[in-house]
């Protein structure tokens, strides 16, 4: 493999679940379709099958209800990341990053600066979007920490590449990409 003339290598931010318990999913679509059938019940008989269980019951869903809803939810952490500059191409790498409970996965994601259509900067969003033909070639991690010998993706396609640089605010993105590469970065400020 080639060696890159410029690494940047910084931490993007990844969304990750702040409980990541399979048990509250479960309690939460168990709930959620216990509602569901007592509203279609309701509506298709013509009757109020809430009112027909009992107040225990009924506080029991509601309680449970509004747990789960307002439990969970999600926050950014660090996660590494590369940006790899060559003479003709950029690769994003990602050693191990992070998609949900069951998926981590390391990924290479290979634009030819010829194929990329446009890059932008949100600064709302904290967000480099990479437009173009990528060929990503991705290995999701086995259940024991490896990685299998062939990739679990491997495709080339017109097709989009992000991160958000949340946790990376003392880098200038536009700079750094247009000082080691010849792709213009589109700045948008909403």
């Amino acid at each position: 493999m080639d060696i890159p003339n410029y690494v940047l290598k910084i931490n993007e931010a990844v969304l990750v679940p702040k409980n990541d318990n399979p048990a509250q999913g479960y309690i939460k679509n168990v709930v959620l379709i216990i509602v569901a059938i007592l509203l279609i019940g309701s509506v298709v008989f013509h009757d109020n099958l809430f009112g027909e269980i009992s107040w225990g019951t009924r506080a029991l869903l509601i309680v449970i209800g509004i747990a789960s809803l307002f439990s969970g939810g999600s926050h950014r952490v660090p996660s590494p990341i590369e940006l790899r500059f060559y003479d003709d191409y950029l690769i994003v790498y990602r050693e191990k990053r992070y998609y949900n409970r069951k998926v981590t996965r390391k990924e290479f994601d290979k634009f030819f600066y010829k194929d990329i259509h446009k890059l932008e900067h949100r600064t709302v969003t904290q967000r480099i979007n990479i437009y173009g033909v990528v060929e990503g070639i991705w290995y999701n991690y086995n259940k024991d920490g490896s990685l299998p010998d062939n990739p679990t993706y491997h495709k080339t396609t017109d097709s989009i590449s992000y991160f958000y640089t949340s946790h990376a605010l003392d880098v200038d993105f536009v700079a750094e990409i247009e000082n080691h590469s010849p792709i213009k970065v589109i700045v948008e400020e909403n």
